[in-house]
């Protein structure tokens, strides 16, 4: 048994991190003396083990220096909601999760969108804040330059101008935090890959992203669709999470809208925050679909297997994608779901016989053609829902996941704390 430190969003934390932090705790629990560390306001506790007690991120080191953890572990994705730990990781180097290839959205936030920057823009006509604002600029500039030295002026320029939505992808700024780390693991073979490539030497290992059949019955399931207004002979496709613009709902409305001529019981089931509803309720509306759509918003997380097994058929596209293995995914396979997802390098560890992949060149006509294909084949889809959760149990089960854990945790044990680099000034600040 070790003494671990567990470093992560929790639940309700907007992310889908913070569910997988709770699961996780609930399988290193048993094995392990635990302490979680996060930095927001609210917290579920009841989310979490009761083994495990929480202290706010600033406690660590204070913690550490008083009876040192055995191993931190960190849990590193490309939201704001994960930028307390850059502080910690070059201090406390341990086993950095990293679930997101690409880091350079949240990261640029953090500067860019600062708390300076904003007090800039409140007051532009103040030097001190304008220099304020432009000392975080040229920390920003500075990673970018120790990342991607070659074009780090471009780069910087283009995000500055443009606000940069596709370019980020292409220069994701993990090396950082990848260097200040004993040991970095991620969830599919194509991250472990460009991790390697982008930092030789770094020690990476794959863990299973833990995902698992939750029990459902079917009266459950019936009664839920009739509160929501789906008949027992509705074609309910869904889409399950944070549905933002790379979740492309507008491609599959309009697919909806499209196959519903030939499927005329055909119905859109959307469950997940929406960040500008408005927008998507017009789209609906235009699209002529809003009778036949179904809206949730965010529904709380032990109701999401009956949403899902409400569903005929899922879509969970991605593009642009941070290549993550995707949780709402595993969870939505796990429940025997026959599911359309985008066509991508890092997905293809995912058997071809458990899901029909889209190709991302022709999004719209390759789901308008899968719900025209699959909407009248009951015993295809079952197939299809049946062998994706074949594949969940036997690749992303919580054995296999809490194992590759414990060999990861070893492995840090034993690495010593990385030499520091020539690293920006403001990272050891």
């Amino acid at each position: 048994m070790a003494r671990l430190a567990f470093v992560s969003p929790l639940p309700p934390a907007a992310t889908g991190i913070a569910d997988y932090a709770a699961e996780v705790l609930e399988l290193l629990a048993p094995r392990h003396a635990i302490e979680a560390f996060h930095d927001q306001g609210a917290l579920d506790a009841g989310r979490l083990p009761a083994s495990v007690p929480v202290w706010r991120a600033h406690e660590l080191s204070a913690r550490h220096r008083e009876r040192p953890y055995d191993a931190i572990v960190y849990q590193m994705g490309n939201g704001t909601a994960h930028a307390f730990l850059y502080p910690l990781l070059p201090r406390l180097p341990g086993l950095l999760v990293l679930h997101d290839l690409v880091l350079h959205h949240s990261r640029a936030r953090a500067f860019l969108d600062s708390e300076e920057a904003r007090a800039y823009a409140a007051e532009p006509a103040s030097a001190e804040r304008r220099a304020a604002m432009l000392g975080r600029v040229t920390e920003y500039r500075a990673e970018l330059a120790y990342c991607y030295p070659g074009a780090a002026d471009r780069l910087a320029e283009t995000q500055l101008a443009t606000v940069g939505e596709l370019l980020p992808y292409a220069y994701p700024l993990f090396r950082l935090p990848v260097e200040a780390s004993r040991v970095v693991a991620v969830h599919n073979a194509f991250m472990a890959e460009a991790v390697r490539a982008e930092v030789p030497g770094a020690c990476v290992t794959r863990i299973p992203h833990q995902a698992s059949r939750q029990p459902v019955s079917p009266g459950d399931v019936a009664v839920l669709r009739s509160q929501l207004g789906l008949a027992a002979d509705d074609l309910v496709v869904g889409a399950f999470g944070l549905l933002t613009p790379e979740k492309r709902i507008a491609s599959l409305a309009r697919a909806v809208a499209r196959a519903s001529a030939d499927l005329p019981r055909l119905r859109l089931l959307l469950v997940g925050p929406v960040p500008e509803r408005p927008a998507l309720e017009r789209l609906l509306s235009e699209l002529g679909i809003a009778a036949r759509a179904v809206v949730t918003g965010r529904v709380e997380f032990d109701r999401l297997p009956v949403h899902m097994e409400a569903a005929d058929l899922v879509a969970h596209l991605r593009y642009p994608t941070a290549r993550e293995t995707s949780g709402a995914l595993l969870r939505v396979l796990a429940q025997g779901r026959p599911t359309l997802i985008s066509d991508l390098e890092h997905q293809r560890e995912i058997p071809e016989d458990a899901v029909v992949r889209l190709d991302v060149r022709d999004e719209e006509g390759e789901l308008t053609r899968a719900l025209l294909r699959l909407g009248p084949r009951p015993a295809v889809r079952e197939r299809l829902g049946r062998r994706a959760a074949e594949y969940v149990a036997r690749e992303h089960s919580p054995a296999r996941t809490a194992d590759a854990y414990e060999a990861a945790i070893d492995e840090t044990r034993r690495r010593p704390d990385p030499t520091p680099r020539d690293w920006p000034t403001h990272w050891l600040a």
